[in-house]
């Protein structure tokens, strides 16, 4: 029985040694070694070791883009660091100790998806980078009416790196070290043929004023000055507020009486009232789409009554949409004491030329500097 028992005990220590020193030598031949099946961007792998698999991945990783010619160099660390990693998951960690290492080797399963890929975040801020040094800004054309003629001068395309499709072609290109920037021309808008349709007048009216009220004046001429030439595209809004901004003293606006309520006091911007009321009035005439517009508390003395629209930055606006077939260019002037807003465009059946020139009735003092 003893005998049995030692027999037994000597052929169970023989199978331990038999298995350790298999495990040993398979571990020995393939600690290194990428397992079977290992298929990277289309190509097998199987067999090679680990500093040979990340030589090829890396060499395989475009490393520079070209636009006209010039060369913008990309900086891998970050995707390379991922390969590093990846390839962690593939090949058992190696401590140093063998019987560790074999026992590691014998748990240790391979990884094999993901797929390695470049490291987004890092390659997407170098291609706006390099953006910033491809990117061209869209010119558009511009129009203007001055000293009684429309200016006009010619737009210019733009450029700009689309930088998803350029990351994207990086990213699958495991040929060439070099891959061609994905740059998208930006058309101008709007481009001239646009805007030589601007020639009807579609809206023109006269608002008239007391040059002696000083602030009030400047107030005026200053929110004339800021929709003056303001070009809008057909189907877009108009915001009297948006355009001129706020009315404080540090844009030059003068304290001057306003309506609050049923009293007139003095504030920032009294008077530009005038300018959104003309604008109102030219807009009826070219029979556009208004989208807001308030009266005042009491009647003003620019307008009839009820045709006035009264604005308050950050409270009541006067909005309209331009819903022409074209551009609309606004033209707003000023003279001794005179507010002139007309309204350029592409007259249609709905938005008919406008024969009357402004204001039907002159004031007493009128001066020649109108047209």
């Amino acid at each position: 029985m003893k005998r049995a028992g030692f027999i037994l005990t000597v052929l169970l220590v023989q199978l331990c040694v038999t298995l350790s020193l298999g495990s040993v030598a398979t571990y020995a031949s393939t600690h290194d070694r990428a397992p079977s099946g290992l298929v990277i961007w289309g190509r097998n792998f199987s067999g090679l070791n680990r500093a040979e698999i990340a030589s090829e991945l890396k060499k395989n990783m475009p490393n520079a883009i070209i636009y006209q010619g010039k060369s913008f160099p990309l900086k891998l660390e970050r995707s390379y660091a991922k390969i590093d990693n990846w390839l962690n998951q593939i090949f058992p960690p190696v401590s140093g100790v063998w019987y560790l290492d074999v026992l590691q080797s014998l748990i240790h399963k391979p990884v094999l998806n993901p797929v390695p890929e470049l490291d987004r975040a890092d390659i997407v801020s170098q291609l706006k980078a390099i953006g910033a040094q491809i990117n061209k800004p869209m010119i558009p054309a511009t129009i203007s009416y001055m000293n009684h003629h429309f200016e006009k001068a010619s737009g210019q395309n733009g450029r700009a790196l689309n930088i998803d499709a350029t990351f994207n072609k990086i990213t699958n290109d495991h040929i060439n070290k070099q891959v061609d920037a994905v740059v998208e021309e930006i058309p101008v808008q709007p481009a001239s043929a646009e805007i030589d349709k601007i020639r009807d007048v579609l809206g023109d009216y006269t608002t008239y004023f007391s040059p002696q009220d000083a602030s009030r004046t400047q107030n005026v001429r200053l929110a004339a000055n800021a929709i003056n030439n303001y070009l809008i595209a057909p189907g877009k809004v108009f915001s009297y507020n948006k355009v001129v901004g706020e009315r404080t003293e540090t844009a030059g606006y003068l304290p001057a009486y306003i309506f609050v309520g049923q009293e007139e006091i003095k504030g920032d911007g009294g008077g530009v009232c005038q300018d959104s009321s003309t604008l109102f009035q030219a807009v009826r005439e070219a029979n556009l789409k208004v989208l807001e517009r308030h009266n005042h508390s009491l009647p003003v003395s620019y307008v009839a009554k009820g045709q006035d629209a009264t604005v308050a930055y950050g409270l009541l606006d006067f909005r309209f949409q331009n819903d022409t077939k074209g551009y609309l260019l606004v033209s707003a002037l000023t003279g001794n004491n005179w507010l002139r807003i007309r309204l350029f465009g592409v007259a249609d059946p709905n938005h008919p030329v406008q024969q009357a020139d402004g204001y039907p009735v002159r004031p007493d003092v009128f001066n020649e500097d109108f047209k």
